[in-house]
């Protein structure tokens, strides 16, 4: 069924003429005089690199993000007399979001050694087309963060890091704070939950079984390990609740215990990795679980009266890669994700993950960033989902990530999503990201 034909025919032109003009422009393989604004824009990022440079060297490290989402719904998704009872969105969704994140070393600044204090804000704006899309999986994940509960589909502002490490010695860390707890289950070729130049579908970046205990900021501590070049690991406990935009020593409402560890390897010469994570949560609150936005299940469950009552939760969640042909600055090769649950009261059973990507897919374009994927979740059937209709998710993913410059990266993006949801048709997702960061 196609939804608002002439919104669909404007939405399906400026996506064309989008991909015609940049295809044109970053995949010729002609080489252009520069212009006196290519020349200013290449001395400034060379100004900015030296003064990172000197801020570095004296014990200050900051990067900046800045990211800009526009995204339309070609076909399907949520429609219906319901969907305005629960959401004010439209076809056509933008945000934009800014991540700065200030690291300071303790020894460089002369103080102590082997201390590193890392603090993160995170703001964004804009309406997207998340619950538009009708999909369990979130089709733009820079609209998931910061994940301030309160202000979906609004402004947002969060402090979401502000941590302390101290190294004990090279192979073993201490860490407690405000931790940013999203920046796990990181595959060098698929990206992470928080990542701006790869796939934009969350279940692409992230193993959905982990939202039931896992916030994106949340206090906590641990410990990490590097015992060898090539395995890593660590032990975090941490606030299951989200805490994200709320004075985080106020809502403390469940335990999580996490462990993570990552294995790197060589096949033949070209590097892969894997990542075995296990999480498990006490006295996980139903109304927590149900009120997360990066599962888009508010459709379904609104006016359900939804339980007070606490339950012990776990997940398992793995995730792999192996290069084929070069590494992460020139090559490609194939990822997978898979994680699984006890389904009650987490949302999410089990979810999967599959596709190839890469760097350099074009002679001419060796700093492109491409990549191609599919995704399954499979819902759980009991306690609140129990008879509500809710089926299995499949969807795929392809972007390209062209490089204009060093610092300034515009993603084309398409999805096609079989919804898990009830009264959800097929969706086709369209998109363009751009992140400038310094």
């Amino acid at each position: 069924m196609t939804h608002s034909t002439p919104k669909t025919m404007k939405l399906i032109s400026f996506i064309a003429l989008a991909g015609v003009l940049l295809w044109t422009v970053g995949l010729s393989g002609q080489e252009l005089s520069p212009s006196d604004l290519e020349l200013e824009l290449w001395t400034r990022e060379e100004w900015l690199k030296n003064w990172t440079t000197r801020r570095e060297r004296s014990g200050l490290t900051t990067h900046f993000d800045a990211t800009y989402v526009f995204q339309g719904i070609a076909e399907g998704g949520f429609t219906g007399p319901f969907f305005p009872t629960f959401s004010d969105e439209d076809d056509l969704g933008h945000t934009l979001s800014g991540d700065l994140r200030v690291e300071l070393d303790t020894e460089k600044l002369g103080w102590w050694k082997g201390g590193t204090w890392m603090t993160r804000f995170h703001g964004r704006t804009g309406q997207s087309a998340v619950q538009r899309a009708g999909s369990v999986a979130a089709v733009n994940n820079e609209a998931l963060f910061p994940n301030v509960e309160a202000n979906f589909d609004g402004n947002a502002f969060a402090i979401t890091e502000m941590t302390y490490r101290h190294a004990i010695n090279e192979k073993v860390g201490i860490y407690g704070g405000l931790l940013n707890t999203s920046l796990g289950d990181k595959n060098e070729i698929a990206g992470e939950a928080l990542s701006h130049q790869h796939f934009l579908n969350f279940a692409m970046l992230y193993s959905l079984v982990e939202d039931a205990t896992v916030p994106h900021a949340s206090l906590g501590g641990g410990i990490d390990f590097a015992p060898t070049e090539d395995i890593s690991g660590s032990f975090s406990v941490f606030g299951s609740a989200e805490t994200a935009g709320v004075n985080p020593f106020d809502r403390w409402h469940g335990t999580t215990f996490s462990t993570e560890w990552t294995f790197a390897h060589k096949l033949g010469e070209r590097p892969g990795a894997q990542t075995f994570g296990f999480l498990y949560g006490i006295n996980a609150r139903r109304t927590d679980i149900a009120a997360d936005p990066r599962l888009v299940i508010i459709s379904i469950v609104l006016g359900l009266p939804i339980p007070t009552t606490e339950s012990d939760t776990w997940a398992f969640y793995y995730n792999a890669h192996q290069f084929v042909r070069g590494d992460d600055s020139g090559g490609w090769g194939v990822f997978a994700r898979w994680g699984i649950s006890d389904g009650n009261p987490n949302f999410v059973k089990q979810n999967a993950a599959l596709g190839v990507g890469g760097v350099g897919l074009f002679p001419s374009r060796k700093q492109d960033r491409w990549g191609l994927g599919t995704f399954f979740v499979d819902m759980s059937e009991e306690d609140l989902l129990k008879g509500l209709n809710v089926g299995d998710e499949f969807g795929g993913e392809v972007y390209y990530n062209i490089a204009v410059r060093p610092s300034l990266h515009i993603t084309l993006d398409a999805q096609v999503i079989d919804s898990a949801l009830p009264r959800v048709d097929t969706t086709w997702v369209f998109g363009v990201r751009t992140n400038y960061s310094f």
